[in-house]
Formats: C-alpha cells, sequence, structure tokens
C-alpha cells in the first residue's frame, strides 16, 4: 500500500504529465515522445475483435469528446477500454483483483504452470546425471591410482 507522500508524488507527476500533453495537443506536437505510440495506432485502427452488443450509459462530456473525433468513436471508446483492462491484467493498474479468468486462459496458465515444473525436472536430472558421472570420472581415477600404487608396492 502507497504512503500518502507516494500517491501525492504519483498524483502531482500525473497532472504534470497531463499538462504536457495538452500543450502537445494545443501546439499540434503529434510527434511527441510524451504520447504513446500504441495511442496513435488505436486513433487510427478500424478492426476490433468480435464485439457483444450491451447498453452503457457514459458521461455527457466524454461522449461529445470522442464523438468529436469524429467516425470510428466507438471504436476508440472500446480500444481505450481495451487498453484499460490490458494495463490491470499486467498489474500496471493496481487494484482489488475480480477479474474471473475464462476456461481458456486457466487452460494456457495450467499449461505454462505444468512445462515450468518438466522444465525444472529435467534440468534437476540434467544436474543429478552430471554429479554422478563426475562420481565415477573420480571412481575411475582414484581407482587407476590405485593400481599404480599396488603395482609399486608388490
Amino acid at each position: 500500500m502507497p504512503t500518502k507522500a507516494q500517491t501525492d508524488f504519483a498524483f502531482h507527476q500525473l497532472g504534470q504529465v497531463l499538462r504536457d500533453l495538452e500543450s502537445d495537443r494545443r501546439w499540434k506536437l503529434d510527434g511527441s515522445v510524451r504520447i504513446p505510440a500504441e495511442w496513435h495506432r488505436i486513433a487510427q485502427e478500424r478492426e476490433q475483435p468480435l464485439k457483444s452488443k450491451i447498453t452503457l450509459r457514459l458521461d455527457q462530456d466524454m461522449v461529445r469528446f470522442f464523438r468529436a473525433m469524429g467516425q470510428g468513436h466507438l471504436m476508440r471508446m472500446n480500444a481505450v477500454l481495451r487498453a484499460f483492462m490490458l494495463a490491470r491484467l499486467a498489474e500496471v493498474v493496481k487494484a482489488e483483483a475480480r477479474y474471473e479468468m475464462t476456461p481458456k486462459e486457466i487452460e494456457h496458465r495450467v499449461r505454462d504452470e505444468i512445462f515450468a515444473v518438466i522444465r525444472a525436472q529435467e534440468a534437476a536430472k540434467d544436474a543429478a546425471e552430471a554429479r554422478l558421472a563426475g562420481k565415477a570420472a573420480e571412481k575411475a581415477r582414484l581407482k587407476a591410482i590405485k593400481a599404480a600404487w599396488e603395482g609399486k608396492v608388490g
């Protein structure tokens, strides 16, 4: 849990970033490094995955903002929501976890965990075989020394 000082600092940083973005927009600095390249792609992208039809109530000012961008404003709204979802899933945006994974996501996660266990077991097996090979070589070396010693003594 961040401290109040950390939260205040992040809030002020956010304010500065937003002021910088507003300045870039005002001066039409489309190539600004402060605007992620992915956002430019979102602004122009037309094709999206399968859709679900829902009824959604949004703030009027937000609707005006997106409609002012012209045709494709609903797709851009969807892209912004998708970016937020991905940020939450990537834990870039931290919050209480209420998202339930789909069966396909669970399958992928379980498969990845199984493969990780298999790789760890194979690495342990290889290490054990290397230790045994080292011990066998040491045993052969000692046997040769013993045979040489017995040859000198006898």
